[in-house]
């Protein structure tokens, strides 16, 4: 039996390799970058802890949810969600509760009342579909005023009617997690948030990082015979009569099954000569901060929509898990997204100054002499950019692609899809179900 080669050992690419091999496929799981996790990779310096972000596990799907605990082995907290928003110089819990129109300005707060009423009346009233339509009819124009849309043009750098729906929706999801808000806008938000019981939200979290998930599934790929090739990128790939035969690997070449792909989708389109215009992923540069003493707040993360602060998101550390910073330490992730064009990509030490101003000026620090050390780190392709024409272009190149018959794309950054890691592990198990179903209809036709 030729091997599958799995492309990426993130989340997904993790997944579809340990389930395969443990299947009895012959398996090589290959990484770009010198160590395995993706997006879901955790930064170890001494004592200090970070993820990329405030990565965490949470799932209503039975099976997915099993999936993450037993490959935890126990190893893990169950912790509430604590999230923020900052806007108008104060912090607000997010998702929004009906007491954030009582601290308001007096003149926001009736606008914002007004708005929620316009809402319900207006609620079948069609839109573009355009994010700032999206956000207009369902948020009203002062929460889009003072919030949203600041923080689209400075996390995106486009603009708000230059972005999909889509990307409201998926980031409305992403955000507020509880599957019972079917619509995702903030009449429903507050109408849940009105009972006398508001909904407590519980994750799973790894003690020591996130990226114990990935590194025991690799434990489990190598043991049973799978291979793991890190600092690895696919050279050349020899196609013939709508198959991939042969791929180069380190100077030596592979004849395979198939390919199973969760890197970036112009990646494998580049390597495949299929054109992928007009899909442009935003990659992210983050600021892993060592702090001489513990941070006065106790969210776990925070957004910052205003444009005067250069930062999109914080992450506290040490509130997800106590043993990510040492004791009487604290911690924190700035990041900022960007273009790998552009000045910050290219040259973030420039950034250190506004960062540490900027943190000032938000109440995360007190002083500058309270930064121990900073870590800067580059992560390519974070989020595919929902542009308006980009479900039209993904179709196209995934018609192109899907013209190689053994050829699978998965994951995040594959599919083009602004996902979570619970979305990953379920499309992983998904592949690999497929596969194994695809082997054993041959198997009973031969």
């Amino acid at each position: 039996m030729d091997p599958i080669v799995v492309v990426g050992a993130g989340v997904t690419g993790c997944v579809i390799a340990a389930r395969l091999v443990s299947e009895g496929y012959k398996i090589i799981l290959i990484e770009k970058d010198s160590r395995i996790g993706g997006l879901a990779k955790t930064f170890r310096y001494g004592d200090f802890i970070f993820d990329i972000g405030p990565h965490r596990f949470f799932t209503h799907k039975k099976r997915v949810y099993k999936f993450i605990k037993e490959t935890l082995r126990g190893n893990y907290n169950i912790i509430p969600r604590r999230s923020d928003v900052f806007f108008l110089d104060k912090y607000y819990s997010w998702p929004l509760r009906p007491t954030v129109l009582f601290n308001l300005p007096l003149s926001t707060s009736m606008k914002s009342a007004w708005d929620l009423l316009l809402m319900g009346i207006r609620r079948n009233k069609k839109s573009s579909d355009t994010f700032e339509d999206y956000i207009l009819k369902n948020y009203g124009p002062s929460l889009y005023n003072i919030f949203f849309k600041e923080y689209t043009e400075k996390f995106l750098g486009y603009s708000p009617s230059d972005v999909h729906s889509q990307w409201a929706k998926e980031s409305m999801r992403r955000t507020i997690i509880d599957e019972r808000i079917a619509s995702r806008h903030l009449f429903d938000m507050l109408k849940l948030f009105f009972k006398f019981r508001p909904i407590r939200t519980e994750f799973i979290y790894p003690r020591g990082g996130t990226d114990i998930f990935c590194r025991n599934l690799a434990e489990e790929i190598i043991s049973k015979g799978g291979e793991i090739l890190t600092n690895t990128s696919i050279k050349y790939a020899n196609a013939f009569g709508g198959k991939i035969n042969q791929v180069y690997i380190n100077g030596a070449k592979i004849d395979i099954d198939r390919i199973i792909w969760t890197g970036p989708l112009d990646a494998i389109s580049y390597l495949l000569d299929v054109p992928c215009d007009g899909l442009e992923y935003l990659s992210l540069v983050v600021f892993n901060i060592e702090l001489k003493s513990p941070i006065d707040k106790n969210f776990q993360w925070c957004y910052y929509g205003s444009r005067d602060i250069v930062f999109s998101r914080v992450t506290i550390p040490p509130v997800f898990s106590k043993n990510l910073a040492p004791e009487g330490t604290g911690s924190l992730c700035v990041e900022i997204t960007c273009s790998t064009h552009g000045e910050l990509w290219n040259d973030p030490q420039k950034y250190l100054d506004r960062v540490k101003s900027d943190l000032l000026k938000v109440g995360l620090i007190k002083n500058r002499d309270c930064i121990r050390k900073i870590h800067i780190e580059k992560i390519r392709n974070a989020y595919p950019i929902y542009k308006l024409d980009y479900m039209q272009r993904l179709k196209t190149v995934m018609g192109n692609l899907g013209k190689f018959e053994n050829l699978r794309l998965a994951g995040r950054t594959a599919l083009f899809w602004y996902n979570n890691m619970d979305d990953s592990i379920e499309n992983g198990l998904e592949v690999a179900d497929d596969t194994v179903k695809e082997r054993d209809e041959i198997l009973i036709i031969r």
